[in-house]
């Protein structure tokens, strides 16, 4: 009877190892076809601001697959960020970053964290963001990069040669960012036939002069992203001089478009998103790190039809200017294709 039972004892030990042994098997092979850590993703956004929304919304929704959807996605303003620990920030994967402010607060935080995040920005200008880091920060610049806000110029003086083909002289009024770029304007704008004519501010009060000595001179006035020359203080003065001057104005946001400039170019805030999540995908998807600081690709042409016919101009169809944009941005025929121009 003893041996009956030391029998059974032992049958059922080894039923229980055996189911053991099978559910350790089955663990194991769980947690290897598992991603080796789930991706953290950090969005810091300027404010509750509707175009940052935007921006996180779009992001959001191009990281949902990646990873088999396992990624993990934090959301927090520049003025929260502070609060977030050392260590815990320092374990995230990515750090993308949305508008100047946010930019500002997440760089600021690496000069304390041994192996900061990469931290990638975007809806800042390129002036702004070569200043918070440098070019020639090569250890730098390999964790931080940024898809700019504002368009190359040739691309912006390509549209104004194809949406104004007959004026020839161009007025550019530049603050203290906006003046490292003087001399890449003189190549663009020569190359392309224009005369240009430059005033430099060094503070709000002088945007209206700077108007007076330019616009004399221009039949075209181009506006650059710049916190003084082209802020939101001197942007109605700037503008209405301009249209009594009738001199038609070049912008660069849609906002600037509605307050009275004839043509504007821009990368709308769900431009910036899409664009930003493609970039992240292939940051986590392990397919290379951060690229280059660039421009953006995708682009939107909007044209003030009340302002063209104030000033008696006639220029093509939004739809003519973008699509000879999204040419002259197309790759050669030997190239890849890439996507340019609206989503």
């Amino acid at each position: 009877m003893t041996r009956l039972m030391t029998a059974r004892t032992g049958a059922r030990l080894a039923a229980w190892l055996y189911r053991s042994l099978l559910v350790l098997l089955a663990a194991l092979m769980f947690w290897t076809a598992m991603p080796a850590a789930n991706a953290q993703v950090l969005i810091v956004s300027s404010d509750g601001s509707a175009g940052y929304d935007v921006v996180a919304q779009e992001l959001r929704a191009g990281l949902k697959t990646v990873r088999d959807g396992s990624v993990r996605i934090d959301s927090t303003d520049a003025k929260r960020l502070a609060g977030i620990d050392g260590a815990e920030f320092g374990r995230y994967e990515l750090v993308v970053t949305v508008g100047l402010s946010a930019a500002q607060a997440a760089l600021s935080r690496e000069s304390v964290l041994p192996v900061p995040p990469l931290t990638f920005c975007l809806l800042i200008p390129r002036q702004s963001f070569e200043r918070l880091v440098p070019p020639s920060t090569g250890g730098k610049q390999a964790r931080a990069s940024a898809l700019f806000i504002d368009q190359p110029l040739s691309r912006q003086l390509d549209l104004l040669r194809s949406a104004l083909p007959d004026k020839h002289r161009l007025g550019v009024i530049l603050g203290p960012v906006s003046q490292a770029m003087s001399g890449e304007i003189s190549e663009q704008a020569h190359a392309r036939a224009y005369n240009v004519k430059f005033a430099n501010v060094a503070e709000p009060a002088g945007v209206y002069a700077a108007l007076q000595a330019v616009l004399p001179d221009s039949d075209l006035l181009l506006l650059l992203p710049d916190p003084l020359a082209t802020s939101a203080d001197t942007m109605y003065g700037l503008l209405l001089t301009s249209y009594r001057a009738q001199v038609p104005v070049a912008g660069y946001s849609e906002g600037l478009l509605n307050a009275g400039a004839l043509v504007s170019l821009f990368s709308s805030a769900r431009q910036q998103g899409r664009e930003g999540a493609e970039i992240a995908r292939r940051v986590l998807s392990g397919t290379g790190g951060l690229p280059t600081p660039q421009h953006p690709k995708y682009f939107t042409v909007r044209v003030n039809a009340s302002v063209a016919r104030s000033l008696g101009l006639h220029l093509p169809s939004e739809a003519t200017l973008q699509s000879g944009l999204e040419q002259l941005a197309a790759p050669p025929a030997n190239e890849a294709p890439s996507s340019g121009g609206k989503p």
